[in-house]
Formats: C-alpha cells, sequence, structure tokens
C-alpha cells in the first residue's frame, strides 16, 4: 500500500478516542513530478478524509465513538514548501471537523 493506492487507506489504529490513519509516500518531490505527487497526494488525502466522514472505521472499531482523528503520512523524502504549504492549508480547512493532518520524514533507516 502507498500514495499510489488512492482509494486505500493504508493502515488504522486507535487509543483512547484518538482515530489515527497512516499514510506512507514512498515518491519524492523533485522535479516536475512534484505537481503529479501533490495531485496524488491530494487524492489520498480525499479517500481518508471520505473514511472518516463516512465513518466506515465503524465496521471494525463498531461501538467506539472517536473524537479526534489524526491522519500521519510518512514521506521518505523531504516534503516540498509546495507540499508543507498544502497540508497547512489542508489543516486549515479542517480544522473545525477534529482532522488533524501530520507528517514525518522516514527513510526508513534503522540506525
Amino acid at each position: 500500500m502507498a500514495i499510489t493506492d488512492k482509494d486505500v487507506v493504508d493502515s488504522v489504529a486507535y487509543e483512547d478516542d484518538l482515530l489515527l490513519l497512516q499514510m506512507y509516500d514512498h515518491l519524492d518531490f523533485e522535479g516536475e513530478f512534484e505537481k503529479d505527487h501533490m495531485l496524488m497526494l491530494q487524492d489520498k488525502l480525499n479517500t481518508y478524509i471520505w473514511y472518516i466522514d463516512s465513518k466506515q472505521y465503524q465496521a471494525t472499531y463498531s461501538g467506539k465513538n472517536f473524537e479526534q482523528f489524526l491522519i500521519k503520512i510518512f514521506f521518505m523524502f523531504e516534503s516540498s514548501d509546495l507540499c508543507e504549504k498544502f497540508i497547512a492549508h489542508v489543516n486549515s480547512r479542517l480544522s473545525s471537523s477534529n482532522i488533524t493532518v501530520e507528517y514525518v520524514v522516514d527513510k526508513g533507516n534503522n540506525d
């Protein structure tokens, strides 16, 4: 599973009243590919937001009420300025829905 599988939620877990959804992005942001990458990221985020809004998580966690939702993106490569601005914009738009998007750069190093 990865960012290229736009209709798949990569990972779901919870702790108390927080539902955590994780996304794995193995693509870089270099050159002309950045725009295509941003469109893939937008599509994948829309899938995650729809998953939350439509309460699909209830199929797995029936009877569980979540008050907070965190979408955590694991980038393999450093994000671009455009990507960081996009995520800030998404968080601004989602602020009233208890959904937050965070990201980390995880290069897969085990050291």
